[in-house]
């Protein structure tokens, strides 16, 4: 398997890709140094055997040259595969597709997860133990490393069922097939202890890598976040509870990058999300950006700004 490089930022931020120009100068001001996004199957290859690279094409130039590195998350079934979405797909089939995608992006994007919360039955139906995902990531690993061999596959992030999933994943025979863990270890900043709660969440994570030997491996947290609201009871709470204020999410965003990485194995957080979607769920989590849909700065950006800004220098400016 090939070593991750674990050289830069471990600044990162989750990105919905919509207004693009404004996004990616915001994120250079905040000194993010990585994006994980979606590259949704169904955007990238429409009809079977049909490929579509062009909103994806300008996304991965902007961010290249704006030096800000890729996290591609690679999602969901398309309807000309599966009934739904969230069914898991033929590994024969999506591996296919995950080859076409590394041979494309080759030498601009060289990080590749395999899906998205496999444990999580919103997100992977039917749940069976992650004895399918498993099989999955078996073939994708080896295609994507058949076209790249530089490439770092990472597993999908793990999320409500860890730490089961994760030791059914070694226990069903994955360990060769990832380079990296990913985990998404959400927890409400308002609760006792919160941080407490996230050392648990990762030390449960932590200690099944040690078991299987693979705690050379990195741990990132691929997802992790909350709301901040200007007026919180005006929204309906988020999904694990009473929603914060800006203020509270800025103090979360500050314990995390400084707390958190120093953690033993913790390589990089990603913060979901960069920018407010008010709308889109209808509830707290619309309202978990760094900046809010009109751009401006919530207290929040300015916590993560000035973490970022003692781990390097300040990116260059695109021109």
């Amino acid at each position: 398997m090939s070593g991750p490089d674990e050289s830069d930022s471990p600044f990162g931020v989750y990105y919905d890709s919509l207004e693009l120009e404004k996004s990616v100068a915001l994120m250079q001001e905040a000194g993010i140094g990585w994006v994980r996004m979606d590259f949704l199957w169904s955007d990238l290859e429409p009809r079977c055997g049909e490929f579509d690279f062009i909103r994806h094409e300008d996304l991965v130039n902007r961010l290249e040259k704006a030096s800000i590195k890729i996290l591609a998350t690679l999602t969901y079934s398309p309807a000309w595969h599966r009934d739904a979405w969230n069914n898991a797909p033929d590994p024969a089939v999506f591996s296919r597709w995950a080859q076409a995608m590394t041979r494309h992006f080759k030498n601009r994007i060289r990080h590749w997860e395999i899906w998205n919360e496999p444990d999580n039955p919103q997100f992977w139906q039917p749940q069976d133990g992650n004895r399918a995902y498993v099989e999955l990531l078996t073939q994708a690993c080896a295609a994507i490393k058949q076209e790249d061999s530089s490439a770092i596959v990472h597993l999908g992030g793990l999320g409500q069922g860890l730490p089961a999933s994760l030791k059914a994943i070694y226990a069903h025979g994955g360990r060769e097939f990832f380079d990296t863990v990913d985990i998404h270890p959400f927890i409400h900043p308002l609760m006792p202890d919160a941080l407490g709660g996230l050392l648990y969440f990762y030390e449960s994570a932590y200690q099944v890598m040690q078991q299987n030997g693979d705690s050379e491996k990195p741990l990132w947290f691929s997802a992790i976040g909350a709301p901040g609201l200007q007026e919180p009871r005006q929204t309906p709470d988020w999904w694990l509870g009473k929603n914060p204020t800006e203020l509270q999410q800025a103090e979360w965003v500050r314990r995390l990058y400084t707390d958190a990485l120093r953690w033993p194995g913790v390589s990089k957080i990603f913060w979901s999300f960069f920018r407010d979607t008010p709308g889109q769920l209808g509830n707290g989590t619309d309202y978990c950006g760094l900046a809010r849909s009109d751009f401006s700065k919530k207290p929040a950006f300015e916590a993560y700004r000035d973490g970022a800004l003692k781990q390097k220098p300040s990116p260059a400016v695109v021109l």
